[in-house]
């Protein structure tokens, strides 16, 4: 089960003419089994908190994967009644449609629960929120070079990914598909690459030349499926800003 923990941060301030407007923040951590936790954060003109929360749904919805069931976990009741049963706040009725919106167009399974700010990833979302509604990029989100390092038995059907970013070192195990047409050391390798974060640079230790030559000419796949599936990511992290280097071939 594809999990997000979410929440928001807003503020009421005035702008450049004196003018008061809301100003408001959301932060999410997504949880895909086999992948690195992510992490995303932006900023809104919201009028009210409980709408950078609903805003902060419906990021969690575009970045979970298209067709799977996703479980939402907030701490505002308001969000849960409008989004989750349909009859929260009217002033919600819109943000809520359009979340409902993006559910169907993804073929998204959505359940939205409550959980407590003290949990971990609900602290996490929580800094994030505020961080963005402040306008400063959370140390560690955007970290300009990360380390990763590929670990993968010969003939083995998992692979361990270990990546260390500023403030952050996750290690997550990452199962091969022996039967797909992308060869299980690229199978990890992008991986690797699908949890960096925007404009980041992953530093790719243990690489086999099979994956570094498939991940810098995807053309050479053997097989159709294969080639699509890697330029795919290929066009996914160019259009991301994030770069690749290998240090080394395992």
């Amino acid at each position: 089960m594809n999990q997000a923990f979410v929440d928001a941060s807003w503020n009421e301030g005035p702008d450049a003419e004196g003018r008061l407007v809301g100003v408001g923040g959301w932060g999410l951590v997504l949880i895909v089994p086999g992948q690195l936790p992510a992490r995303f954060q932006g900023q809104l003109r919201a009028p009210d908190n409980n709408a950078a929360e609903v805003r902060a749904v419906l990021e969690a919805v575009r970045a979970a994967p298209v067709g799977e069931a996703l479980t939402v976990h907030t701490d505002n009741e308001a969000v849960i009644a409008s989004v989750g049963r349909g009859r929260g706040p009217e002033v919600l009725t819109v943000a809520a449609r359009e979340v409902l919106e993006e559910v169907a167009a993804r073929g998204v399974d959505l359940r939205v629960r409550y959980a407590p700010r003290t949990r971990r990833h609900m602290l996490t979302a929580h800094e994030l929120a505020n961080d963005a509604r402040r306008g400063l990029g959370t140390p560690g989100l955007t970290a300009a070079r990360s380390d990763v390092l590929i670990e993968q038995r010969a003939a083995g059907d998992e692979a361990r990914v270990s990546l260390r970013r500023p403030g952050e070192r996750v290690t997550a195990h990452v199962p091969l598909d022996v039967m797909s047409e992308v060869p299980p050391s690229a199978q990890a390798l992008l991986a690797a690459v699908g949890l960096a974060l925007p404009g980041e640079v992953l530093v790719v230790r243990r690489a086999s030349r099979v994956a570094q030559a498939l991940w810098h000419r995807p053309e050479r796949a053997l097989r159709a499926g294969a080639q699509a599936t890697l330029q795919l990511a290929r066009r996914a992290a160019d259009e991301n800003g994030v770069q690749v280097e290998f240090l080394d071939v395992g």
